[in-house]
């Protein structure tokens, strides 16, 4: 991943991968277009390549189920009630067309599904969960993963009211089917207490994070939960939230709540960590 030096000016890499960085060069289009920026409901077809840590998330039966983010090799983000009623999962990286079997993508299985110990499905409390592939994503152009900022970048630079984000997906779009190509929207986010007002009588958590614009139907949707919400910093892509729920689909005035991930970093790692303890390859005695 990357961390922001302590001046908050820079982005430098903890690791030896790059995270959050889109490697497709526009030239690869026929047609020159903005890439990212016109930007599900109200949503445009983004291109594709730019977001390649989207995960395309599929239940037992090898259906579209949720979206998902991957955050490293091993690990895919997702939302906690994605994995009610639902215990097999399977992921699609590197997917674009949802219909059509592309070259760049990958098919994994996930080993195991973790959901937030303290997720509560009446008030959608900690709708986060973890998914660990059974083999590592192969990284290309098209599979990489997003950077996760620390708790205090995330607080201090990307909850900004106002900050624009992006939420990609294939969730159900104006006609109620859902997205062949990944569909993309661009929505800032939106001050807490003023979402809590729109949102009443919901019970809004500090766990969240809600977004939209006001008299717009711009939103995500059913198919999209999971996914992630993502927003530019020094040339580098931030996961800043994942699609949680929303009163509706579009309806103006009503933000889309997203799960604020950057408060669950601890509980990434301890995740991570105890996983990896457990399937550590076993040394041979030395003699």
């Amino acid at each position: 991943g990357y961390r922001l030096e302590n001046n908050y000016r820079k982005c430098v890499p903890k690791g030896s991968s790059a995270c959050g960085q889109l490697l497709i060069s526009r030239s690869e289009y026929a047609s020159p277009q903005d890439g990212l920026m016109p930007w599900m409901l109200g949503g445009e077809v983004g291109k594709k390549g730019e977001s390649p840590w989207q995960v395309l998330v599929l239940n037992a039966r090898g259906s579209f189920h949720c979206g998902g983010v991957l955050i490293d090799k091993n690990w895919v983000l997702t939302a906690a009630h994605c994995l009610q009623n639902n215990h097999r999962f399977s992921v699609r990286l590197g997917d674009y067309e949802r219909l059509i079997t592309e070259d760049t993508e990958v098919k994994l299985e996930v080993s195991k599904a973790f959901k937030h110990p303290n997720y509560n499905s009446q008030t959608v409390d900690n709708d986060i969960a973890l998914l660990r592939l059974r083999t590592p994503a192969p990284f290309s152009k098209y599979i990489l993963p997003v950077c996760l900022p620390s708790r205090a970048m995330a607080e201090r630079v990307l909850h900004q009211n106002g900050t624009v984000t992006v939420v990609t997906g294939w969730g159900r779009d104006d006609t109620g089917k859902y997205s062949s190509a990944l569909n993309v929207i661009k929505v800032p986010l939106v001050d807490h207490s003023n979402c809590s007002r729109q949102m009443f009588p919901h019970q809004l958590s500090n766990n969240v994070l809600c977004a939209g614009i006001l008299g717009e139907r711009i939103d995500a949707c059913e198919g999209d939960s999971g996914g992630p919400m993502v927003t530019l910093y020094q040339n580098t892509w931030f996961l800043v939230g994942l699609v949680s729920w929303g009163e509706g689909c579009g309806i103006r005035d009503k933000p889309g709540i997203y799960t604020k991930v950057s408060n669950y970093n601890r509980w990434i790692s301890q995740v991570q960590e105890e996983w990896d303890r457990k399937h550590q390859p076993q040394r041979a005695p030395t003699v």
